[in-house]
């Protein structure tokens, strides 16, 4: 009796010993395979910008992109548009053409929200430029102002012509 609990002590131990190197061997295998994958996932947020960048690392994400050109006005208002919606864009200015002009290349997958952000900037350049008219310079508003003055001194001296007329015939 006691030689059979002896062999299933002994038989006990060997197996438990097993089960417990395989797990040591199974944890260290998935410790190996989170870490390769949490390295993977640093090195795809650390190879792409957001925002603003150049053509290269544009292309370098390996997405198809568009381009478009601005119209009239200055990159700097575009560049706060794009970076509000958050798209991912690079600016090249056309020094070909007098004056001159900006090309915008973007990805193909923010087409839908670069229209919004082309309208939002169009929308700012027509306020400003209505703005623009509105204003008149100094010397402007001095020309007009000696106009209306010239004309209320005729004005007057025509009042004060048909006064005397007046009293000249009354008498």
């Amino acid at each position: 009796m006691s030689d059979e609990v002896g062999n299933r002590t002994v038989n006990l131990a060997v197996s438990t010993t097993r089960m417990t190197a395989r797990s040591i061997i199974r944890g260290i295998r998935w410790y190996l395979i989170s870490r390769n994958q949490k390295r993977m996932r640093e090195e795809m947020n650390r190879n792409f910008k957001e925002g603003k960048q150049s053509v290269s690392e544009l292309v370098k994400a390996g997405v198809s992109t568009d381009k478009i050109e601005l119209p009239d006005g200055s990159a700097k208002d575009f560049c706060k548009m794009a970076k509000k919606y958050g798209v991912d864009y690079a600016i090249r200015k056309d020094k070909t053409r007098n004056p001159p002009r900006y090309v915008v290349f973007f990805k193909a997958k923010d087409s839908e929200v670069l229209d919004q952000v082309v309208k939002d900037y169009n929308a700012k350049n027509n306020k400003k430029k209505q703005k623009d008219k509105e204003k008149q310079s100094v010397r402007e508003q001095l020309k007009a102002e000696k106009l209306r003055a010239k004309e209320e001194k005729k004005k007057a001296k025509k009042k004060t012509v048909k006064k005397r007329k007046e009293r000249i015939e009354g008498r």
